[in-house]
Order: C-alpha cells, then sequence, then structure tokens
C-alpha cells in the first residue's frame, strides 16, 4: 500500500507530489496496474503483460514492448489529446514550455488527485485517468530535462519538431526493461496537440485543476534550480577549492569521498541562470531567491550562521571529516547553501499547504517532499561531516544535533 497516500488520509508527513509517484500497488477501473510493469508483482499478478519486440526503427529496434499496456492506451488516446489541447488552449496564443510543464504534470497526477480528493488509499482509478499518468510519464522525464536547460540558460523554440527531439535526445522511448509502445504517428500527434493543440478542443478545464497542475509545475522547476545549485556546492567541496583541504577520519567515509569526486569533471558545474527563475514565483521571493542561488544574499542575512559555523569549525571536539583550510570561506559557503535550502524548502512547503487547500486537506500536518520536486541535497551530508553537526529541530544552523566520528572500517 502507498505510503505516502496512507499518510495523506492519516495524520502522517506527505506531499502531493510523493503521492504521484508512490502508486506502484494501485489498478484501474478495469484491472491494470497503474505503473504497469514497474508496479509491485502482487500487483502485476494474473494481468496479461504481452512483450512483443518492437518493429519500430531507431533506438527502439529489437527491444520489448508491452503490446497489453498499448492496446488499453490506444482505447483512451483521443480522450487524452482532448485534454492537452484543452490545456493549451488555455496558456492562449504566447504559450511556453512552462505551460507545456504545467499540462503534462496535470495529466501525470490525475491518478493522485483522484485517490485524494475522493480520501481512498485503495481505488480503484478510472482508466482513462490512469492512460493519461502513463502517456504522461515518459513526457515528463522529457520536459524536466528540458527545463534544466532552460535553468541553465538555454533558448529553446518550442516546436514540434523540437520536443520530438527532444524525446529522441533524451532516450525517452527506451526505458530499463522495455521500449515506448507507442507508434511514431502516435508520438506525433501527442507532440502536435501539446505543442499546438491540434486538434482543438472545447474541454472545459475547471480552475482548481488548473491550479493545482500550476502549483505543482512550479514545484518541479523550483526542484530543479535547487538540484542544479546543490550540484555546484558539491563540486567546489569534493573537487573545487575546498577538496584538497578534507581529511576523512576513516576509510569508509575516504571510498565515499573518492565516489563523489569521481562523479564530476574537473570543470565546475554550471550555476543556475537566476534570470530563467519561474516568473511565477512572487517578485519579491524571486528576487531573493536570485541571490541566494547566485551566492550573492545580502551579507547581514548570513551573519548568525556565519558565525556558528566557523565557531563549530574551530571547535576542539573530533570531526568525521577534518578540514585544515581558512575556516572563513567555508563557513561562508555553508551559510549561503543553508539560506538558499530554507528559501527553496519554504515556497515548496507553502505551494504545497496550497495544493492541500485546493484538495481539502489540513495544512497542520507534516510536509514531506517527493524526490521530483526536492532533489535530495547531496552537499548537505558533506557540509554536516565536515562542521560536525547534523541540521534538526534543535539547531542554531535550523536544527543541531551532534555526530559522532563513525567507526573504522
Amino acid at each position: 500500500m502507498s505510503k505516502s497516500l496512507v499518510n495523506a488520509l492519516g495524520n502522517g508527513a506527505w506531499s502531493v507530489s510523493e503521492v504521484i509517484f508512490d502508486l506502484n500497488d494501485m489498478l484501474d477501473d478495469e484491472g491494470r496496474p497503474i505503473s504497469e510493469r514497474r508496479a509491485d508483482a502482487v500487483v502485476r499478478a494474473g494481468v496479461e503483460m504481452e512483450m512483443r519486440e518492437c518493429p519500430f526503427g531507431g533506438i527502439r529496434e529489437g527491444h520489448l514492448m508491452n503490446v497489453s499496456a498499448l492496446v488499453q492506451i490506444s482505447r483512451y488516446f483521443n480522450d487524452a489529446m482532448s485534454e492537452m489541447s484543452a490545456f493549451r488552449r488555455e496558456a492562449g496564443a504566447d504559450a511556453t514550455w512552462d505551460d507545456m510543464l504545467v499540462c503534462i504534470v496535470d495529466l501525470l497526477s490525475q491518478p493522485a488527485v483522484y485517490l485524494l480528493q475522493r480520501h481512498s488509499a485503495s481505488g480503484p482509478v478510472p482508466a482513462h485517468m490512469a492512460v493519461c499518468h502513463k502517456l504522461a510519464a515518459g513526457f515528463f522525464g522529457v520536459l524536466r530535462g528540458l527545463h534544466e536547460r532552460l535553468a541553465l540558460g538555454a533558448e529553446l523554440p518550442l516546436t514540434v519538431d523540437r520536443l520530438l527531439q527532444l524525446v529522441d535526445e533524451t532516450g525517452a522511448l527506451l526505458g530499463a526493461s522495455e521500449a515506448c509502445a507507442g507508434s511514431p504517428r502516435m508520438l506525433r500527434k501527442a507532440c502536435t496537440a501539446l505543442v499546438e493543440g491540434i486538434p482543438p478542443s472545447t474541454l472545459p478545464i475547471a480552475r482548481a485543476r488548473l491550479s493545482i497542475a500550476r502549483c505543482l509545475a512550479l514545484q518541479v522547476q523550483l526542484g530543479i534550480f535547487w538540484h542544479l545549485y546543490d550540484q555546484t556546492h558539491l563540486w567546489s567541496l569534493v573537487r573545487g577549492k575546498f577538496g584538497p583541504h578534507l581529511a576523512p577520519r576513516n576509510h569508509f567515509l575516504g571510498e565515499k569521498l573518492a565516489s563523489a569526486r569521481n562523479g564530476f569533471g574537473d570543470s565546475a558545474p554550471p550555476c543556475p541562470a537566476v534570470a530563467a527563475l519561474p516568473l511565477g514565483l512572487d517578485a519579491g521571493l524571486r528576487r531573493k531567491l536570485a541571490d541566494a542561488l547566485g551566492n550573492a544574499a545580502d551579507p547581514h542575512t548570513l551573519e548568525q550562521d556565519v558565525r556558528t559555523v566557523r565557531a563549530l569549525l574551530e571547535a576542539g571536539d573530533a570531526k568525521a571529516i577534518c578540514y585544515d583550510g581558512d575556516p572563513a570561506p567555508l563557513a561562508l559557503g555553508v551559510a549561503h547553501y543553508l539560506y538558499a535550502q530554507r528559501l527553496v524548502t519554504a515556497e515548496l512547503s507553502r505551494l504545497e499547504q496550497v495544493l492541500r487547500g485546493h484538495l481539502g486537506y489540513p495544512a497542520a500536518n507534516p510536509v514531506h517532499l517527493g524526490a521530483a520536486v526536492f532533489p535530495i541535497p547531496q552537499a548537505l551530508t558533506w557540509y554536516e561531516l565536515i562542521v560536525g553537526t547534523r541540521t534538526g529541530a534543535d539547531s542554531p544552523l535550523a536544527g543541531l544535533q551532534r555526530i559522532g566520528v563513525p567507526g573504522t572500517v
């Protein structure tokens, strides 16, 4: 059973984004798993999963495809295209890649929103919603990759051909265990419905539904900026100016640090282009985020964290990773990082409260953001090991919990 959905229906920590990607045990009302072959084994038991060699050329040629899933998708394909076209109509003549993401996130979230609105932990989900989710799943990866490029300052033309090119470039047609079963004609029709809204649709889109999709898409975009920013800090720690001054106190941490270093090249990853931050953000917050993600926050805002980190670095007790460099620039780097993290998580949590309002859930229950909108902070773990603290509820650094040096491996 979906843990995040159970938490949502009870008093646990949860988020809408987490529920969206935690439905591997859910069936639709035709008895097919929403996640198809990614579904839990017990859910797939007895469900027809006919696999045939893909007849299409390109990277899919020779790979297996799920014919049984395609049969169901084909029945509801035109309905899903109408929903895509309806969202494209809402975007108007000046549609952007942001609008495309909103549409795909809406389709992707339909099963989760349906279950949350009905306070159901067991479903089933209407088959047409399950099909919308399956169609959107592949496009979501494509658009997330596209938005990462946009967040780095790229300018990409909004055309059907460009989207089809991105589908090929990202390998979206070839999954870990099977190939996409849709024909080239179906793929072009889906891209056309998304980008151009053809055929035109008169399907009405409820205001609440549109708001839910916009909130989720904005969360995804913020998560992309956070991930890019996190990677710049991680590189600076393990390969950049701080790396030569790090001395792990045991073999295990030494190997972990070496592995982290090997994950990067010699050049620093590009910083997020703060001018590309989503326009859907509040203007004041957008300016703060631009400063934070550019490591240009007001020094007065960082003073307390800088003092605290520096004091912890200079403390005599053993750290899991010793740092023998100048503590001042490292303390400033940690302070910038924590400030950016607080801003991002605060806005993601605010958007989560808006989502809960639309879905009729109490705002007071704890928020646990899904990895799709808040990728796990990677630099933070190393900062904690170097400073000798773990962020938590009672810390001067937004939560302090002393951590000991792990035993030698």
